[in-house]
This record gives structure tokens, C-alpha cells and sequence, in this order.
């Protein structure tokens, strides 16, 4: 583990188009084998395009009223990426959740050139919609689905906050934000704004929005779709919607500016006012290293994220006590 924390140490934010293959490369031989006490299914369709594929991952020990669920969303710049990335990752992430008493969905969604905005976000609501319809069956482990927690990383993290933030668009059909329910979003390195004067990242915001110009795509941005909610959006409330924003401390500068402007958005309008949400940087962590390393005896990002996880759960747990001891 040493010799990956040296190189990700020289390297500092350095990342560039194909950097993630070798970080990935370096964590393989990290992960244990795929443990007897998860159950596996794969490649589940929950919508009508080519990628609407998920895998579900889940304890096999029966658990009298299920588990909590956790849906993670796989990165790559809107144009790259797969829930299988490899036959490790991300299976790693899978089978860690699953062994910590989640049902851990892992989901694709459309990639550009082949979705424009706001297909990604609109993938995120059908995946949920997948979720709350069927991850109670006995076959993906009687998960609980008024118990989700969302988990972007990097672009998927951007279609989770496009889904959730729809509202922000005047122009989108809007479901109520919170249903199917959220118990809590994590967003990892996440672009919620872009530097478009990098050259690949043009080519993406022309093609999924349509235009580079920055009065175009701005608003819809995660960031932009954020600063539009409706001042009585429940998504502004971190008690109905509890928010980790997670970074490392050698992140993509794009990537660091722009959590740190949604960051400040958030404070902004927050609800009561003022509110922080969950904010950490992951220490000797690059944009990627710290997904990577979940499933690795470098537990700390993983742990970390299994404690919010849990204080989600336990919050809807608590609003259901007292709207027990209110009928009561």
C-alpha cells in the first residue's frame, strides 16, 4: 500500500485521459476474492436504452425486515466508464457494502455521444424507480426501499445532483424530488461545474447540452440546477436530505473548484440557515485512489462513508419512531 501512496504522492493532481488505468491497475491485486457471503446478480435491465443495466449486490444472511441499500454510480467524464469496469472493480465496492449490511446496486447509464442532456439524470431516476420497485424481492436480498442511500463518483455524482436537482430547470418534468426516497446523497470528487477550456471537456458539454457557451450549460449544471430549486425544496433541508460532499487531497483542480463552489452554494440556502453539510478530504487520496481503495486494507474512505451511510438509515429510522409515537 505504501509504494501506491508514494506514487500517488509524486503525482500530486496530475490526471490525465488514461491515468485511471493504471491506478486501477496498481489496486487490483489488492482485493480479496469475491467472498461466500454475497450474493451476486448482474446485468438487470431498469430501463429501455442499451445501458440501463445494474448489478445488485447483497448479504446472504436473511435479516428480519431487510437491509438498507446503497445505489453507487460509476465516474468517467459523461463519455467513459462501467459499473464493471473490470471483474474487480467496481466489484470491489459491491462486496465491501454488501458485507457491512447494504444492498449495493451498482448502475451504468448512457455515455456521450449517444445521450444528451438531461438523459444522465433521467437514467438516475429510473434506476431509482428500479430500486424502489424491486430490491425488496428475495432475489436482490429484501433490500429496504425507503432506505437508499445515493453514491456518485465524479460525472456519476453529476447525474445524481441533475436528477435530485431537477427542479432547477423549468423546462424538465419534475417528479416530487424525494420520491422514490433518498435517505442521503454522497458526492465523490464530483464536477458539479466544468473549466471549459479543456479541450476534452468541451466536447462533452457541446455534445450533452447542446452548446460550450457557459450562459447555456451553466444552469444546468449540477451547480446551476442547485442555485434554481424552489426556496421550499426539501432538498435544501439536510434533515430530509442529508449531504456528504467528499474531496482528496490531490484533486483535479476542475473538480476542487467546483466542490468548493457547490459547497458554498449549499451554505447559501441551506435550511435551518447556515447549515453545513458533511464535508471531508480524503488524506494521501487521488481523484480516483479513494474508490479504488475501498475493499482494501486502506479502509478509511470506505469506513467513512459506511458511517454517513448509517447515520442516513438511522435518521428515517427515527422519523418513523416519531410518526409512530404520533398516531399513537
Amino acid at each position: 500500500m505504501e509504494n501506491i501512496f508514494a506514487k500517488i504522492a509524486q503525482d500530486t493532481t496530475k490526471f490525465d485521459l488514461g491515468d485511471e488505468e493504471g491506478w486501477r491497475k496498481l489496486y487490483e491485486p489488492l482485493y480479496a476474492e469475491a467472498p461466500d457471503n454475497v450474493g451476486v446478480v448482474k446485468d438487470e435491465s431498469y430501463g429501455p436504452a442499451e445501458r440501463n443495466r445494474l448489478d445488485v449486490y447483497f448479504p446472504l444472511e436473511e435479516k428480519p425486515g431487510g437491509y438498507p441499500v446503497v445505489l453507487y454510480v460509476h465516474g468517467g467524464g459523461f463519455f467513459s466508464g462501467d459499473k464493471g469496469w473490470s471483474e474487480k472493480c467496481w466489484a470491489n465496492v459491491g462486496f465491501f457494502f454488501a458485507q457491512r449490511g447494504f444492498v449495493t446496486v451498482l448502475a451504468n447509464h448512457q455515455l456521450v455521444p449517444h445521450v444528451v442532456y438531461p438523459g444522465g439524470a433521467d437514467d438516475m431516476q429510473l434506476a431509482r424507480e428500479w430500486i424502489f420497485e424491486n430490491i425488496a424481492k428475495e432475489k436482490y436480498g429484501r433490500g429496504i426501499p425507503e432506505k437508499v442511500v445515493l453514491l456518485g463518483h465524479s460525472s456519476g455524482g453529476a447525474h445524481i445532483a441533475m436528477n435530485l436537482y431537477a427542479a432547477g430547470d423549468p423546462k424538465r418534468k419534475t417528479n416530487v424530488p424525494l420520491s422514490p426516497p433518498v435517505a442521503g446523497v454522497i458526492y465523490l470528487s464530483v464536477p458539479f461545474w466544468f473549466d471549459r477550456r479543456k479541450p476534452v471537456r468541451q466536447r462533452v458539454i457541446r455534445h450533452y447540452w447542446g452548446s460550450d457557451d457557459e450562459e447555456v450549460w451553466g444552469p444546468l449544471s449540477a451547480l446551476g440546477l442547485f442555485r434554481n430549486l424552489p426556496e421550499d425544496s426539501p432538498l435544501l433541508d439536510s434533515e430530509q436530505l442529508p449531504v456528504y460532499i467528499g474531496s482528496v487531497k490531490w484533486e483535479v483542480k476542475e473538480t476542487a473548484d467546483a466542490t468548493v463552489a457547490f459547497f458554498n452554494a449549499y451554505r447559501e440556502r441551506s435550511k435551518p440557515p447556515g447549515t453545513l453539510p458533511v464535508f471531508h478530504v480524503q488524506d494521501r487520496h487521488n481523484h480516483v485512489s479513494n474508490v479504488l481503495s475501498i475493499g482494501t486494507a486502506d479502509s478509511a474512505q470506505a469506513e467513512r462513508l459506511l458511517d454517513f451511510m448509517q447515520s442516513c438509515v438511522a435518521k428515517v429510522d427515527q422519523r418513523i419512531q416519531r410518526t409512530l409515537s404520533v398516531d399513537h
